[in-house]
């Protein structure tokens, strides 16, 4: 069990600890009040919906040695550490206790709207074709040695992120990739990471119900290249707007990729089928051909930014290689599913305009018939993009089926409105709320050559209504469409 005084693990963080409070002995880092046990140090954060400060009581008698504070209450006998901002304190403190051994780590984060799943999963196959044990952290799951935590957040808490990366030291890795969301950047999650290796895949609008814009979305995500270590490296796509801004911010250390030939890693030519794509590339090492089960342009971009991490990392293009090609699907991205008479179900993450547009333009590319594409809109989430995906269905698809994604707390049929109100071809449209009947719906109609692109969750197993997450497995619900079509 991990342990430290809280005198050793708050440093500089906290002035004035009474030294009876500096010699107490913390076994575990807790934000949560019920995980909260004997020898806790608890953090009071004050959440979007809840403030841990009204916890302090509750974990007073569960047992906390302490509790990391913004505003004391002198009213509950618990020895309370004062700071300005409890969620800053909690990164660096957790950093602190876990600390010399997360510094063993090799990190390597990559941030952007859309691409950082993907590349995630192909930098790690590249490290571990290298020879080095590699950890991820990421929308889909947490892979810490032999096991797979299905994942609560792209990002977790930092309490959480710093006890995985401790965990992926236990397990004998020596590096860890981390997809890097803008939440996590603003809310001080990865504060006090150092990155060997930053990755940069682009910038199209999402989270504006978060950020105010998207200068301010940029610059959030711009904040992960202040985090790199002194000789780390900036991999960016330099075809990208706002990469060109990360270009010039960081020309001594930046590794640019993309289809321009300015790129020092770049695409020269490449053909695609329903089957995969063949690659041929140039890169700082020399040329490099490689066949890829992925198909797309965008996935393009994020097979040139892997290869931009392994050259920063200064691997064989012999290890890139292969790392990539095994890699032969990602959970959720493009994933492809036989059905009936040359019908083909194709499951994709895409939820937001920029990743829509992309996914349909890919599958108007190998589709033989006709394209249709069952999709919806999240609640509770940026309502810009609603009408902006109708409108992408609508001229991209031969047949949009408008339904639900997850709905959370709005009426689903506000959320059809708003998408509806990007779209004005009625003969195209199709609008069932029921996502399960949706998804029926277009497996019944299809005929042979077609491709059904069924867009927003991805690797996700659960619809999310009114608060409840519901088993909803859009693999399985396919197969048993086809089944009885």
């Amino acid at each position: 069990m991990k342990q430290k005084t809280i005198g050793a693990i708050l440093g500089a963080i906290a002035e004035n600890i009474p030294d009876d409070v500096q010699s107490k002995i913390i076994s575990n880092l807790q934000y949560d009040s019920r995980k909260v046990e004997a020898g806790s140090l608890f953090f009071a954060v004050k959440g979007f919906k809840v403030d841990g400060h009204q916890y302090l009581g509750a974990v007073k008698k569960a047992g906390a040695a302490a509790a990391v504070v913004q505003d004391v209450h002198p009213e509950v006998d618990l020895a309370q550490i004062e700071v300005m901002d409890s969620r800053k304190a909690m990164a660096l403190i957790a950093r602190n206790f876990y600390m010399p051994e997360i510094d063993d780590l090799s990190l390597i984060g990559i941030t952007g709207t859309n691409g950082k799943t993907t590349t995630s999963f192909l930098v790690q196959s590249i490290l571990e074709t290298a020879g080095i044990k590699t950890g991820l952290i990421g929308t889909i799951a947490y892979y810490i040695g032999p096991h797979k935590i299905n994942a609560w957040n792209t990002t977790p808490e930092s309490v959480d992120l710093y006890n995985l990366l401790f965990q992926m030291h236990l397990n004998q890795q020596k590096a860890a990739v981390l997809e890097v969301s803008s939440h996590a950047l603003a809310l001080h999650r990865v504060d006090g990471m150092q990155f060997d290796a930053g990755i940069f895949t682009n910038l199209s609008r999402d989270h504006l119900d978060f950020h105010a814009d998207e200068e301010e979305y940029f610059k959030t995500k711009a904040k992960l290249f202040t985090m790199l270590k002194p000789g780390g490296k900036a991999v960016v796509n330099s075809d990208d707007t706002h990469g060109k801004r990360l270009c010039d911010e960081y020309s001594d250390r930046v590794i640019t990729y993309g289809f321009n030939n300015d790129a020092m890693v770049k695409i020269d030519n490449w053909q695609m089928n329903m089957s995969g794509m063949h690659l041929n590339m140039s890169t700082p090492a020399g040329k490099l051909d490689i066949s890829t089960k992925l198909i797309g342009e965008f996935n393009i971009y994020n097979i040139l930014s892997a290869i931009g991490a392994g050259i920063a990392k200064e691997l064989q293009l012999a290890s890139i290689k292969l790392g990539i090609e095994a890699v032969d699907h990602i959970p959720g991205r493009l994933q492809s599913i036989e059905i009936k008479d040359d019908v083909v179900a194709i499951i994709d993450y895409a939820h937001t305009p920029d990743s829509l547009d992309k996914a349909i333009r890919t599958l108007r590319k190998v589709v033989q018939n006709r394209l249709i594409v069952v999709f919806g809109c999240g609640g509770d989430r940026d309502k810009g993009k609603r009408p902006q995906m109708g409108q992408i269905a609508e001229k991209l698809a031969d047949i949009a089926i408008v339904t639900t994604d997850n709905p959370r707390t709005e009426k689903p049929e506000d959320i059809i409105e708003d998408i509806l109100a990007g779209m004005s071809l009625k003969e195209k449209q199709i609008v069932i709320s029921d996502r399960r009947e949706a998804i029926q719906k277009a497996v019944k109609i299809a005929e042979k050559g077609d491709i059904i692109l069924i867009a927003g969750k991805g690797h996700e197993q659960y619809q999310e209504i009114n608060g409840v997450k519901h088993d909803f497995n859009e693999y399985a619900i396919i197969k048993d469409a086809a089944n009885h079509a």
